[in-house]
């Protein structure tokens, strides 16, 4: 593993964010063009993503390995749960919060900044179990993670209409044509590749952008924010290394992965959500933002730990 390499890949992400930052305070883009630019990316760009990642690596592994990533995804986005219910109660997190928090606390950015660093630290060949791990997240933040965002006062009401969503049903279609094996041409797969290239640069610009519709003070006013970075960067990823080690369910690629991917800050895709479905998204952007700078140091720490 390169540890330099790995730092540079936080960096890259890091430096398109602060472009939004500067697109913002020069009025390229104001808040009207970021709705619309999150709308583009949940509906077009990362549907395509999702397919085009998850389609093109059919025969690449056994059905029984796919079932059993699948399980594994599972088995951590509960564990992480109930980590997070945890942390809201010992801190004592606002009402209005919990569902913020909740979201920041089980998912993570396993996509836009996940898959460049699992092929970075374990090599190309462990790209397959990443998409796989996406499309569980894809599932459940498109569904569960919608509830979290929209929960306002932390009044958690299903809304069946919410999984009405096009990363949702993208998802669940991609899962589909893997098992049936099903291949769109060629020419419609390069299409999609092409739109799925969009998600990663556009959603740090509407972060950056997001964050610089905030007074700077009010980035530093909420001191449970700190708690969640290190929380969220640290405690989390270790306690799936507490648990993998004392309950051995797969081989060291896939528990290294597993580990790695825990270890990733805030998913952006709070942000978006925040914006389309009237979350918290001042505080969705602290957490993005304090956890996407610090990551530069702790997933390097974290992939010595599981190298």
């Amino acid at each position: 593993m390169d540890f330099l390499t790995v730092v540079s890949q936080m960096v890259s992400l890091f430096i398109i964010m602060i472009i939004g930052y500067i697109m913002y305070k020069v009025k390229v883009i104001d808040d009207a063009a970021t709705v619309r630019y999150t709308k583009m990316v949940l509906n077009i760009s990362l549907p395509a993503q999702i397919i085009t990642s998850f389609v093109e690596n059919q025969g690449i592994v056994s059905n029984m390995e796919v079932l059993q990533v699948f399980g594994i995804s599972l088995f951590s986005y509960l564990v992480y749960f109930l980590l997070a219910l945890v942390f809201v109660n010992v801190i004592r997190v606002k009402k209005q919060e919990r569902g913020t928090y909740l979201f920041m606390s089980m998912f993570a950015n396993v996509g836009f900044m996940g898959y460049p660093v699992i092929t970075t630290i374990f090599g190309d060949e462990a790209m397959i179990y990443a998409v796989i791990f996406n499309v569980v997240f894809n599932i459940l933040v498109y569904s569960v993670g919608i509830l979290f965002i929209s929960s306002g006062k932390g009044e958690f009401r299903f809304n069946p209409e919410l999984l009405i969503n096009m990363s949702f049903i993208s998802a669940i279609v991609s899962i589909i044509m893997f098992f049936a094996r099903i291949r769109l041409p060629q020419v419609v797969m390069t299409s999609f590749g092409y739109l799925g290239n969009l998600t990663t640069p556009v959603a740090m610009l509407i972060l950056g952008a997001t964050i610089a519709s905030m007074p700077v003070k009010e980035l530093f006013d909420e001191w449970r924010i700190y708690i969640f970075t290190v929380f969220r960067l640290a405690v989390i990823p270790l306690a799936m290394m507490v648990i993998f080690k004392i309950l051995p369910m797969a081989s060291s690629l896939i528990v290294g992965i597993m580990i790695v991917m825990a270890a990733m800050p805030v998913a952006t895709n709070c942000t978006m959500l925040s914006i389309e479905y009237g979350g918290d998204t001042r505080l969705a952007a602290k957490g993005i933002f304090f956890s996407t700078v610090l990551s530069v140091v702790t997933i390097p720490l974290i992939a010595v730990l599981c190298a």
